[in-house]
C-alpha cells in the first residue's frame, strides 16, 4: 500500500481519497476503501453529525466488520452447500459424527474473520492503534475457532475408533482429554503472546519459571495422565470390566476411565467414582478373566455335625446302593478294599475319590460323580469334594469346581441347584449339618426321654427315630 487511508481520514475525505495515487495491483483495494468512506460520509450527513477523525475511524471500522460478516457468511453458505452434496456420498461412520457434532459449522466461522482481517489489513494502516487491537482480536477469535475445531476432531476420531476398532474397550478418552488439554493450553501461550506482541517460542521458554506452580495446580491432572497410560499400557482395565477396589464400595462394571476418575457402576445402580492413581498406588481386583473364560468358580462349605459321621452299616450300604451312580462305586471299593488297594495314591480304575469306611467318604464319592455328570459345571477346570479342618462347630465339607457360565444370574442358579442337592442328599448317607441348639431343639430333648406310641417319630431329628417304652 503506497499510501494510508486513516491519515486522510477527516473533512472532504473522499476529494483526499481520489487524489492518491497507487499501483495498479492495489486499486482494487482503494476502490473498497473509498467505497466505504464514501458511506461513512453519507451516514454522518445523513445523520447530521460532524465529521470527527475518531468517531470516522469507529464508524469505518464497524462498516468493514458489517461487510466482511456478510462477504464471509455468503462464503460460508456456499461452503456447506458444498459439503453436504459430497456428503450424499460420503454417508456413514466419521462423517455422521462430524455433522452430529456440527463440525463444518463451527470450522466455517473463520471465514468472516478471515474476511474481515483481511479487510482491516488492506483499508487501515497497519501500525494504528485501532487498526492493531482489531487484529490481534481477529486473531484471538481465529486461534480460538482452530483450537476448538481440532478437539472436535480429535474426539469424533476418539468415538469412532472407540465404538468400531477398540474391541479391547481400551481406555482411550483419558490420552484423549490429554490431547485436548495440550491444545488448549497452546492456545492459551498463543493468546498471551497475541495480546504481549511477542513470540510464542519465548513464553514457552520461560513457562519453566512456572512449571513447580503449574504442577501444583495440574497435580490430579497429571497423576491421572500418568495413571491412565500405565492402565492402557499394561492392558489392565477396560470400560465394561467387572472390577473390585479395595478400601472403596466400588464393586461393578467400569462405565468410564478420563484423566481425573473412573467411573464405576455397581450392581446396586450406584456410580462410584475413584481417581485413577488409586488404582496403580492401590490394588483392584479385576474379573475380566474369568467373564472371559466364561466360567466361575463354586468354593463353599457345609458344615456337618462330626457325631453323624460314622461306619456304614451293612442296611445302609445297602440303601446307598440304590442311589444312582453309587451301586458300581461300591463294588469296585470293595474290591480294592479287599485286594490292599483301596488307600492306593494311584487310582487306575479311574473312580471317584472317597473311603468306604465312612458314610462322608462315601458322599464325598457320589457328589464328585454326581458333579462329573452336571452339564452345568465345567469339566475341564478343577474339580473335587474335600474335608477342611474340623472347627467347634463342626466338619466343613467343600465344594470346588466351576460353572460352565459366567453369567450372574446363571451362576446364582447353578450354585442353589447343587447345595440344595447336597442338603437333600445328606441324610441319605446318614448325615446332617451342625446347627446351634435351639429352643425347638430342647424340646426334642426332652420328648427323648418320654416314651412316644409305637411308630411315631419326633419331627425335627437328621433321621427318622422311633423312640419306645423301655
Amino acid at each position: 500500500m503506497s499510501a494510508s487511508i486513516i491519515c486522510l481520514l477527516g473533512s472532504d475525505l473522499s476529494d483526499k481519497l481520489s487524489m492518491v495515487t497507487m499501483p495498479a495491483a492495489e486499486e482494487g483495494t482503494y476502490a473498497i476503501a473509498r467505497f466505504i468512506m464514501f458511506i461513512v460520509n453519507w451516514i454522518f450527513n445523513f445523520l447530521g453529525i460532524s465529521h470527527h477523525p475518531t468517531l470516522e475511524l469507529w464508524v469505518y471500522s464497524a462498516l468493514v466488520f458489517a461487510i466482511s460478516w456478510g462477504v464471509g457468511y455468503i462464503a460460508q453458505m456456499v461452503i456447506l452447500f458444498i459439503v453436504r452434496l459430497i456428503g450424499r456420498r460420503w454417508e456413514g461412520g466419521i462423517y455422521d459424527n462430524l455433522i452430529n457434532a456440527r463440525f463444518f459449522h463451527k470450522v466455517s466461522r473463520v471465514i468472516p474473520a478471515i474476511m474481515f482481517l483481511i479487510f482491516i489489513q488492506f483499508t487501515m494502516q497497519e501500525h494504528s492503534s485501532l487498526s492493531s487491537w482489531l487484529s490481534r482480536i481477529t486473531w484471538i477469535y481465529l486461534s480460538f475457532i482452530l483450537a476448538r475445531c481440532i478437539t472436535i476432531l480429535v474426539y469424533v476420531m476418539w468415538n469412532h475408533v472407540d465404538m468400531r476398532e477398540n474391541k479391547k474397550r481400551l481406555p482411550l478418552k483419558g490420552l484423549v482429554q490429554l490431547v485436548c488439554g495440550i491444545i488448549w493450553i497452546l492456545f492459551a501461550i498463543v493468546v498471551v503472546s497475541i495480546l504481549l506482541d511477542k513470540s510464542p517460542g519465548k513464553l514457552l521458554a520461560g513457562l519453566g519459571v512456572f512449571a513447580s506452580v503449574l504442577m501444583l495446580i495440574f497435580k490430579d491432572s497429571i497423576l491421572g495422565m500418568v495413571a491412565g497410560v500405565q492402565l492402557s499400557e499394561n492392558d489392565s482395565v477396560h470400560v465394561g470390566d467387572w472390577i473390585a477396589v479395595q478400601g472403596t464400595n466400588a464393586n461393578g462394571t467400569v462405565a468410564e476411565v478420563s484423566l481425573t476418575e473412573v467411573k464405576i457402576k455397581n450392581w446396586d445402580k450406584t456410580v462410584t467414582s475413584v481417581p485413577p492413581y488409586s488404582l496403580i498406588s492401590g490394588s483392584f481386583t479385576t474379573y475380566r478373566p474369568m467373564q472371559e473364560s466364561h466360567t466361575r468358580r463354586i468354593a463353599r462349605t457345609y458344615l456337618l455335625d462330626s457325631e453323624s459321621v460314622v461306619e456304614p452299616s451293612d442296611e445302609l450300604m445297602k440303601s446307598v446302593a440304590q442311589i444312582p451312580l453309587m451301586k458300581d462305586w461300591i463294588a469296585k471299593k470293595l474290591e480294592q478294599k479287599a485286594a490292599g488297594k483301596e488307600y492306593c495314591v494311584n487310582n487306575p480304575a479311574g473312580i471317584a475319590d472317597g473311603t468306604i469306611d465312612t458314610n462322608l467318604g462315601m458322599f464325598r464319592a457320589y457328589l464328585k460323580m454326581w458333579l462329573y455328570n452336571n452339564p452345568d459345571i465345567s469339566q475341564a477346570d478343577d474339580l473335587f469334594v474335600n474335608t477342611l479342618q474340623q472347627t467347634a462347630n463342626g466338619i466343613p465339607l467343600q465344594i470346588y469346581c466351576f460353572t460352565s457360565t459366567s453369567s450372574w444370574i446363571p451362576y446364582e442358579g447353578i450354585q442353589s441347584a447343587v447345595f440344595e442337592h447336597v442338603a437333600v442328599m445328606l441324610s441319605k448317607f446318614g448325615l446332617y449339618v451342625f446347627e446351634n441348639a435351639s429352643s425347638r431343639a430342647t424340646v426334642v430333648e426332652g420328648l427323648l426321654g418320654k416314651p412316644l406310641p409305637d411308630g411315631e417319630s419326633i419331627f425335627g431329628l437328621p433321621v427318622p427315630m422311633i423312640v419306645k417304652d423301655s
